[in-house]
């Protein structure tokens, strides 16, 4: 299998496996929520959540919906990388052509390379303040 198969079958087995939800919609007190304080539950959110009562059928659902949220997240990103899409925030008005992701090899440089899990939360940040602003 190629690596480019390899990664997008990994996609769909985190987007199954973080979807996951039915305890957290159960207990949402035992929620694992991010890293984030802004994404925590609040105790009015974890009391209207509590109020409800979830069975099989409607976490089955709740889930579905999650995932397919999740899986249109992935595929617009995709598409943003293969240049087919193009992203919202930018400073320039180049040609967005897209991004080249590529399997690296035991020798490959990485000293003094930014890494995109680390820059996730930063960007978090910087889009707060952009959305804020408009």
């Amino acid at each position: 299998m190629d690596s480019q198969m390899s990664l997008l079958m990994e996609v769909h087995e985190l987007i199954k496996e973080y979807s996951k939800m039915g305890d957290s919609l159960s207990n949402p007190e035992n929620a694992i929520i991010g890293v984030e304080e802004e994404l925590k539950l609040t105790d009015e959110e974890v009391k209207a959540l509590k109020a409800n009562e979830f069975d099989f059928h409607s976490i089955c659902g709740i889930e579905k919906i999650v995932r397919d949220r999740m899986l249109s997240t992935f595929f617009h990103f995709f598409c943003i990388i293969d240049g087919v899409g193009d992203p919202k925030f930018r400073n320039d008005d180049t040609v967005w052509l897209g991004l080249k992701l590529e399997r690296r090899g035991l020798g490959d440089e990485r000293e003094h390379e930014e890494f995109l899990h680390d820059m996730l939360y930063e960007a978090y940040w910087k889009w707060q303040e952009i959305k804020s602003n408009t």
